[in-house]
């Protein structure tokens, strides 16, 4: 019920505190000041590190001559590069996630005064909230459901199915010692790995949704610059029409410098989880058809198809989203009567008009545009790869 008294900043700054929480337990928190390496950093990048040495021992030496186990190694591998590209980025990028954090809520703070716009933060923060809230639930869900599962199974029938498929060297999977040795392993990776790639994801999904935000509160000031233009007589235009004219053009560069910044950030992340992702479901549906008895990799499994098909069609919905929000700021922008302008004041709109045909958008390492047509593209990839394998 406190929620409900809450201003949408004060929501905004509870829901990444429990984030930022997180990350700072696990020594990674980029966002709230210059990040340095420190004792727990170290730790989470020495950990990184080892369960990427095993999980190539276990691809080139221990289950080289097994097409199943190697499979299902390499399909865990990729959350490891996901890992990593986020690890890495925190490093590379010290410099300008405190200032995208910083940018992201002085939005907040100039839209608090004004009504309208107030408004609109509530329901984007709201939206964030439950957002947030289903995100994290599910994906921790899923990863308590694939931690317990296989010890439920094997006190039921004593059949050995582990989380993922990397095991430790020179530990025999098949004794009751090794299982329990690399089931203990598995499940201390598993302690910090989700809880730190769900932390910063929903801190991307803030970042998506102040987008929006400034994308609809540049229609609001558009809304008002239309009715300032159509109340003021051409030769005598009033200082606040030129005012008001002068604040969009600077909102409007804002806007713009905020996107181009998560994209410089965020590109590589991007084309990193976009081609694990896409390989996780290729790698699974081969070995689901190529091995006679997928029984034991589906169980520990069970979502992995699912869950990187979800977790790609989140990555490429908030392109879409940006490149939706501004055709129709641009298509606001020519509906305005920009016309009745004086002429100074005309120059000066035209090229605002110039500026909102080329907006910034996402990419995949400039390779290709974040959106949905990326995610149908890759979803026909993945089914034609599909019945290939069923027609061999």
């Amino acid at each position: 019920m406190a929620a409900l008294h809450e201003s949408p900043i004060e929501m905004f700054n509870r829901i990444l505190s429990w984030q930022f929480h997180i990350l700072r337990m696990l020594g990674m928190d980029a966002f709230n000041g210059r990040f340095t390496i420190n004792p727990l950093s170290i730790s989470i990048i020495m950990m990184a590190g080892l369960f990427m040495v095993v999980s190539f021992y276990d691809v080139l030496v221990l289950f080289r001559d097994d097409l199943y186990s190697m499979s299902f190694v390499m399909a865990t591998i990729c959350f490891g590069f996901i890992g990593w590209a986020r690890i890495l980025g925190a490093l590379a990028y010290r410099n300008k996630l405190p200032h995208l954090m910083q940018m992201t809520r002085d939005t907040y703070r100039r839209a608090m005064q004004d009504g309208p716009q107030s408004t609109i933060l509530a329901w984007y923060t709201t939206i964030f909230w439950r957002g947030v809230m289903l995100y994290s639930v599910m994906f921790l869900f899923g990863a308590v459901f694939a931690s317990l599962g296989p010890a439920v199974v094997f006190l039921y029938n004593g059949q050995k199915i582990l989380p993922f498929g990397v095991y430790l060297p020179f530990v025999d999977p098949n004794s009751r010692t090794g299982y329990e040795l690399n089931f203990l392993y598995q499940m201390s990776c598993i302690l910090w790995t989700p809880p730190g790639l769900t932390a910063t994801q929903n801190i991307y999904f803030s970042f998506i949704l102040n987008i929006c935000i400034q994308y609809d509160v540049l229609q609001i000031e558009l809304a008002d610059l239309d009715k300032l233009i159509r109340c003021t007589d051409v030769e005598q235009e009033s200082a606040a029409l030129r005012e008001k004219l002068r604040e969009i053009i600077v909102y409007h560069r804002r806007l713009e410098e905020y996107v181009t910044t998560i994209e410089q950030v965020y590109k590589m992340q991007a084309l990193v989880e976009v081609l694990s992702l896409t390989f996780q479901i290729v790698l699974t549906l081969f070995v689901l058809r190529t091995v006679s008895n997928p029984v034991s990799l589906w169980l520990p499994g069970i979502f992995l198809i699912p869950l990187c098909t979800v977790q790609l069609l989140i990555l490429c919905i908030p392109g879409t989203l940006i490149e939706v929000k501004a055709s129709k700021l641009t298509e606001t922008i020519y509906g305005i009567a920009w016309h009745d302008m004086h002429q100074q004041n005309k120059r000066i709109f035209q090229l605002l008009l110039h500026r909102s045909q080329h907006p910034p958008i996402l990419t995949c390492a400039r390779m290709a545009t974040i959106d949905m047509k990326l995610f149908m593209n890759v979803m026909k990839k993945v089914y034609s790869i599909f019945m290939m394998l069923e027609n061999m």
